[in-house]
């Protein structure tokens, strides 16, 4: 595979990692990323980058305090949806904030989702909204994956989070997955690029996969893994444990039959891969 590990120009001491994926930004490629010192996640701040003679350079949009940014184009402006951490006691507690704009210098919050929902997606249907939910904890175990629609981005304020339908079937009672990023395939069907994940004594195994969802019937293709960490150059992690950690930013499509697929590397980097595209 023709794969890389990027190269972000940041100052010392801090981590830039789970990126989004590239997108256009007054004729430059930019690209969003979580960075925050690497022995703490309290600092976590959303920033951006512009491809500059191969490297990533970072630039001075404003930066978001909040982690794990994903980018989607909903109409003619820019989603904007990253998770806000915060210490509640001894633990701590997240949700997804939605910020909405004609372009990422220029963006105003809109909405939130729930307490303890991390990877929520959208995706523009024409004429109503798709909703990629991950409720976790109880029935849901560590993460299952939901599916609800709204008229309009003036209702993901306040969506009902629990009338998605559950994609049951997905993942066993010892692996857990969410949504990474929605792409719109045909009027009915989209594809999904996504991470499914396992824990055991040696730490936390994130692969990144793929599958299709029709979104009249509700049916959805079972799920392929189409990278793990094996299929990126090696590189430092935050910790031992997150090693064998892939977390998808998603794909973007080049000549043939083949797509880019940029992700977060063991919570420490980003790194990008040329893999066969999934939807063809």
């Amino acid at each position: 595979m023709n794969s890389q590990i990027l190269s972000i120009k940041i100052d010392g001491g801090k981590t830039a990692y789970n990126p989004t994926v590239p997108f256009s930004h007054n004729g430059r490629e930019c690209i969003g990323l979580r960075v925050e010192s690497f022995s703490s996640e309290l600092d976590s701040r959303i920033m951006f980058a512009c491809r500059k003679e191969g490297s990533w350079v970072m630039d001075a949009f404003p930066c978001f305090q909040l982690q794990d940014p994903a980018v989607m184009q909903i109409g003619d402006k820019i989603l904007l949806a990253g998770v806000h951490v915060e210490k509640a006691g001894k633990r701590f507690r997240w949700k997804t904030d939605f910020y909405h704009g004609a372009s990422v210098d220029n963006m105003a919050k809109i909405a939130s989702g729930p307490w303890g929902m991390k990877d929520i997606r959208l995706v523009d249907l024409g004429g109503k909204i798709g909703v990629f939910t991950r409720p976790q904890k109880g029935k849901f175990l560590k993460g299952r994956i939901g599916y609800l629609e709204i008229g309009s981005l003036d209702e993901l304020a306040s969506a009902d989070w629990h009338s998605a339908s559950i994609l049951n079937g997905l993942f066993d009672k010892k692996s857990w997955g969410g949504v990474n990023q929605v792409l719109r395939l045909s009027s009915t069907k989209i594809g999904v690029i996504g991470h499914t994940a396992y824990a055991d004594k040696r730490g936390k195994h994130y692969s990144a996969m793929s599958f299709v969802f029709d979104v009249n019937t509700l049916e959805y293709s079972d799920y392929k893994v189409i990278a793990a960490r094996k299929d990126f150059p090696l590189s430092l992690s935050k910790k031992a444990s997150l090693d064998d950690v892939v977390f998808p930013a998603g794909v973007v499509g080049v000549s043939g039959d083949y797509v880019d697929l940029y992700a977060g590397l063991s919570d420490y980097c980003c790194g990008m891969v040329r893999i066969r595209n999934p939807f063809v």
